[in-house]
Parts: structure tokens; sequence; C-alpha cells
């Protein structure tokens, strides 16, 4: 440093650089690194990649999605190993911001009720799949009746694939119903799920749709569910 200080020149030998320089650095990371995402597991952060060079394709390089594939670490995929990832990094002091989005669902209520609570760092934010006007009355059974109910499922069945569309949703000409399980009383309601063997039509069905808007028939589909969840993630800082 003896080439910076002497005469005419302003810098006290005594002055740290280093130190405030990289605070400066720190400061500005947030603002021009990704914005990372935590999902539930592996399928969630795919199909929500994939989704996202449909509908915010400007995007695609400003928000980024954590990807197990290619790891030999495999992700649990469950609520509860997502709420532990999001306190290691807090624990780990990540210095971008990211986001952790749960299913909509009373089993990620629960399990993001104990978050929610925590002082999180201003880097963090712990956030649900939003409610959805398709899911306020949506074919459902009951527990304790075989008969199917329109029912409000948001915050009670919200997981991914309740998102991808209203026409991917529709099989033999009806909305794949969602089929009421176990009550959960932290959060006074019951969880709730599409069959799995809906879910892996829906799945499917939500594929094809993805690459036919790639491929340019980009006029075809619902996307408003995708487009909520988007629109929620960028915001949260707002």
């Amino acid at each position: 440093m003896s080439g910076l200080t002497g005469c005419c020149v302003g810098l006290d030998t005594d002055q740290p650089i280093a130190g405030p320089t990289r605070e400066r650095q720190l400061a500005a990371l947030p603002d021009n690194a990704p914005l990372i995402v935590l999902t539930e597991g592996s399928t969630d952060s795919k199909v929500l990649t994939e989704a996202m060079h449909v509908t915010h394709p400007h995007l695609v390089d400003f928000v980024r999605f954590i990807d197990y594939t290619g790891t030999d670490t495999k992700p649990q995929g469950s609520v509860g190993a997502l709420a532990n990832m999001v306190n290691a990094f807090i624990a780990a002091g990540v210095a971008n911001r990211f986001v952790a989005i749960a299913d909509n669902d009373a089993g990620g209520h629960e399990a993001f009720a104990k978050l929610k609570k925590q002082k999180l760092p201003a880097g963090c934010r712990v956030l649900h799949y939003p409610d959805l006007p398709l899911l306020a009355r949506y074919p459902t059974f009951e527990p304790t009746s075989s008969a199917v109910a329109l029912t409000d499922v948001n915050g009670a069945a919200g997981s991914l694939e309740m998102y991808l569309g209203e026409d991917v949703l529709t099989i033999d000409g009806a909305l794949a119903p969602v089929h009421m399980g176990r009550f959960i009383p932290a959060v006074q309601r019951h969880q709730g799920a599409l069959s799995p063997a809906h879910k892996v039509l829906v799945l499917k069905a939500f594929k094809k749709k993805v690459e036919a808007a790639r491929a340019g028939q980009h006029s075809t589909g619902d996307w408003s569910g995708v487009h909520a969840i988007f629109e929620k993630i960028v915001h949260a800082f707002d």
C-alpha cells in the first residue's frame, strides 16, 4: 500500500479498506444475484422452472429454483424438509435473497407455522401458493361422504397440481376431485389432495401443454394458476 500513501495522497495508513469494500459488495449482492426459490421437492421445482419459460421468460436468469438433477443428494420432498432447509439457509447466512414457498394446504400451513413466528432475515420470505378463485368452489369428496360437494379447498388442498390450469385438471369432461383426508388440529382443517392416479394424469397433461406453448402455441391453455404463483414470488420483497 506504500504507493497509495505519502505526499498529496489523502489516504490514512490506518484507514480500513478491504472490510468496508467487502461490506458494500455484500450489500449489493441481493439486488444483483438471482433470487433463490426453495420448494417442497424436485417435482415442484422442475414444473415451475418449465412453466416460467412460458409465463415469465424474462425472469429465467433472475429467479432460480433449487435443482437436484444430477446430484447424489435426493430431496426428501416434504414441507418438513423444506422448513429444515430454510433454517439451514438462515444459519449459513446465505447472501442471496431467497423465498421458500410451500403448498397451500393444511399440511403446508401446519409445517410453516413455527417458521412464520420466527424473526426471519431481511432476505428471506416464507410463502404459500396463493388462493385461487378456481379452488374456492372445487369438487370435493369429504371424509364422511361419498357424494361430491363444491368446497373451498384454498388452504386445505392447494398442492402445485391444483395450479396447473383448469384445462389439465379436467379429466374425462370433469374436474378431478379432491379427496379430503386426515384432520389437522393445529390448523383446524382436513388435508386434501387429488388421487395419485389423477395427479399423474395432471402432470403429464401439463408437460404436454408446456411443450406446445414453447413450440409457439401460447394462446392455448389456462396459465392463471402458475402465473399467480410467479407474481407472488417476484413481489415477495415489495
